[in-house]
This record gives structure tokens, sequence and C-alpha cells, in this order.
């Protein structure tokens, strides 16, 4: 029908020869989408069920997962936007600077970033501040990796080398990105909506600018965060 879509499940799998006649409500073919519930294993078949590739809903709203990470391959996260991508900013142009910064809680290697891309075919830029007390550090960041990001989503971005850092250390992480079509290329979070009115702004410390030269308090002057994580191993 024309009903708006009001759950979320998982499309596992796909089966082109699924019989069209095991639906209750026949479909014009065969085909079927292998979706898993939430609702546990007395669900369905051990949890699992058939969604017809004619369903009217089925498909249209859609976060695809490329690659998933194990819950275990950093020591740590450093992050600001527990909501994620709520809202977008930068000056009217495809490209933009946006930097965290963060205190290294115990000797850590810094390992990788996590950021989005807020468009298809996005470049992107990583640097690192190893030693930061103002935005005038900023002007000493390294580069520590750059690419293409094919299509919008999240994407980690792990280094070729490591970078040490001792407890207390504060660092910031820069990254350049210039998206395709974009005039607000950075993704942030922010008061959208009823559902992230709430959010936490004072746990950032996050900064943008458009030529990477002078930089703008985003947590002050934006009242919202920046979604640029880091990510570290500790020291053996």
């Amino acid at each position: 029908g024309k009903e708006k879509a009001n759950h979320d499940i998982v499309i596992v799998g796909w089966d082109d020869n699924f019989p069209k006649e095991y639906f209750t409500t026949e479909p014009e073919g065969d085909g079927a989408f292998i979706c898993k519930n939430s609702w546990g294993e007395d669900f369905g078949e051990g949890g699992y069920f058939y969604v017809s590739y004619y369903d009217t809903i089925i498909g249209t709203v859609n976060v695809v997962y490329a690659k998933v990470g194990n819950s275990d391959n950093y020591d740590h996260i450093y992050q600001s936007d527990l909501l994620g991508w709520t809202g977008q900013l930068g000056y009217n142009s495809e490209d933009a600077y946006f930097a965290n910064v963060y205190r290294a809680k115990s000797d850590e290697d810094l390992e990788a970033v996590g950021f989005y891309a807020t468009g298809d075919n996005t470049k992107y830029v990583v640097y690192v501040v190893e030693d930061y007390n103002n935005t005038y550090d900023l002007e000493n960041k390294v580069k520590v990796a750059q690419g293409n990001a094919e299509y919008s989503g999240y994407y980690t971005v792990e280094f070729n080398e490591a970078i040490a850092l001792s407890k207390n250390q504060k660092y910031a992480i820069v990254v350049y990105v210039e998206t395709p079509g974009s005039i607000h290329p950075v993704a942030i979070e922010y008061a959208a909506d009823e559902k992230t009115k709430d959010v936490d702004i004072t746990d950032g410390e996050g900064f943008i600018s458009l030529y990477g030269e002078v930089w703008m308090d985003t947590e002050k002057e934006q009242n919202c965060n920046l979604c640029l994580k880091a990510f570290t191993n500790d020291q053996e």
C-alpha cells in the first residue's frame, strides 16, 4: 500500500526464485528479499522472513553497510557527536577544513579517524597536529592519509603509520573535504528536531575553516559538534 514504513529490518540476502504463490497477497512475480527481524527466533523462520521484490515499501529508504568492523578493533574512541550526522555546515562552497581536538587518556597510538562524506565522490585529506595549544597550532598539521569516498556515508580511515601519544597530550585531527555540488560539505551534530533537542554541545572542541587558515569555534559560534572521531590503541 501507500502507508509509510514504521519498522527497521535488515536485508541479509535474496532469492530470485522464491515462489510468488507463497505470499498471502500474491505479487506479480517471483523473488524475495531475505530479511532478519529484531523480535527473536520465535518470529518467522528462526527470526528470518521473506519480503517480495514487488513490495511497495521495502528498500525505499536504506542504510547500506559495505563493511562492518569488529567491536574490539580499537581500544579507545574519541568523539563528541554521539548522535551522529544530524546536519551540515560549510561556506557555500564544495570544500572546507574541519578539526576536532582531544586529550589522550593514556599512552596510546593514534591509528585512524572516522567521519562522514556528505555526498558522493568526496575527496578527503586527513592531517594530525600532535601538540595542540590553540588554533595557531593547526598550521602545523601533518598529512597522514588521503583518498576518495565514492559514496556518501560514514568512513573509517586508517593511517599507514600510527602516531604515538602520551597521557594528557592534547592533539588535533584535521580533515579537508571536497564534495561535488555541495555548499555545506561538513557533517555536524546539532539540535535539528524534537528527537535531537537534548544534544550535548559541551563535550566537543571543534573548528571549521574555508581555507585552513582562520578557524571558527563550532561549539561557541554555531552551537554544534563536528562529526569527526579518533581511534587509538594502548601502547604495549
